[in-house]
Order: structure tokens, then sequence, then C-alpha cells
């Protein structure tokens, strides 16, 4: 018996589908490699914190949330937490925002924290200190 089919017998479907996938997964693989990072993985718990303020600093185009960013990673720097790549991503995304280029600081600031989705890093999940327990709901 005889097919048109050359690709081993799967049905020409199949052969779209992991077409398909293929063409998604190259962009995905580009994007998450680690080298093709733009910036570092943050290693504390604190570090993750300044970030947020630095994003939010540069999206409100606040100096003073900008400045206490700068001063937040000046102290993380000396207490040893924040390593020396770090430092530089917030030193250069500040930079940006005090050169007055908001919005690529804002979009700079985004990446960076955008580069740590998936990054596991040693206090992720360190749970050596008390949570308080979780609200059922209001109490009156």
């Amino acid at each position: 018996m005889t097919t048109d089919r050359d690709d081993g017998g799967a049905p020409p479907s199949t052969k779209w589908l992991v077409r398909a996938m293929l063409l998604l997964a190259v962009p995905l693989v580009v994007v998450w490699w680690p080298g093709c990072r733009q910036y570092p993985a943050v290693t504390s718990k604190d570090a993750l914190g300044l970030m947020k303020l630095l994003y939010a600093a540069c999206n409100t185009r606040d100096p003073a949330r900008l400045a206490k960013v700068e001063q937040g990673a000046e102290k993380l720097a000396r207490e040893g937490k924040l390593s020396p790549p770090e430092r530089d991503s917030f030193a250069d995304i500040i930079g940006m925002a005090k050169g007055g280029d908001w919005e690529r600081a804002e979009q700079s600031a985004f990446r960076f924290a955008q580069d740590q989705v998936g990054v596991g890093h040693p206090d992720a999940h360190d749970h050596d200190h008390d949570h308080p327990p979780p609200k059922a709901g209001r109490k009156n």
C-alpha cells in the first residue's frame, strides 16, 4: 500500500503542529536563555524590594523616591547584599532617570524585574523567619 505521506506516516496536521511548536520555541529560548538576559539575577530579598521601588520611582518620575533607591543600593552594596553587577544595574537605571530619561529608565527597571522571573536565588524561599498567620476575614 502506498501513501502520499513522506514523513513516515504522520498526518499533515501533526507535521504542521510540530513545525508551529518549533517556531514558537525558538523565540522563547532566545528570550529566556541565561546569556540573553539583560540584567543579572538579584541575590537578596532586599534587592528585590529595592527593584520594586526603583520601578515605582521611574514610573512616577519621583526624584525623592529615586534618591531613596540610590541610598538603598549603596547601603545594600556596603552590607554585601548587592553584587557588583546588581549595583551597576541599579546605578545605570538611576543614572538614566537622573539624566531626565525617565521613560527609558522605567522601561529598563521593568526589564530588570522581568529578568528575575523564573530566576531562583537562595533567598527566594527562605523561611527562617516568622510569617503572620493568614487572615480568614475581617474582625469587627
